[in-house]
């Protein structure tokens, strides 16, 4: 019996390693949306220390109250980025999901068609181990 060899296997080589590359792509945003909430952190951190840090005169407080401001715009650009890099995340899972699914549904023709042949392997056997045992009957 011939060894089994399935047609489309550089075809799901392709889909697979396709599958590959949306993976790949789809964690470097997610580390990038990770870096993006490090830095919104850091920046209420750094805030939050200033608020401990100042005095009550009247000028640190004011000098307080500009930074606050400024914190706060910096926060609306860092949460725009964040929603932004989120889009692209969802984006990137539908992508990965279908290319995933593309290959999944090779290696289910692949299965079926193996255990096609596994079955007809199993017959040619069968077939040869009986032709085996009447020609050994016979004499």
């Amino acid at each position: 019996m011939k060894r089994f060899n399935f047609s489309l296997e550089r075809v799901l080589t392709y889909r697979r390693s396709q599958a590959d590359v949306e993976r790949a792509k789809l964690v470097a945003l997610e580390f990038e949306m990770s870096r993006i909430r490090e830095e919104l952190s850091a920046l209420h951190e750094t805030f939050l220390s200033e608020v401990r840090r100042v005095q009550p005169n009247p000028t640190e407080r004011a000098e307080l109250g500009r930074f606050r401001m400024i914190v706060e715009t910096q926060t609306i650009r860092i949460q725009q980025r964040i929603q932004e890099k989120q889009s692209q995340i969802d984006s990137q899972k539908l992508l990965y999901v279908k290319a995933n699914q593309a290959a999944e549904v090779l290696i289910k023709v692949k299965d079926k068609q193996r255990k096609t042949w596994d079955q007809e392997l199993q017959k040619e056997l069968d077939s040869l181990a009986m032709d085996s045992f009447l020609s050994r009957w016979k004499n």
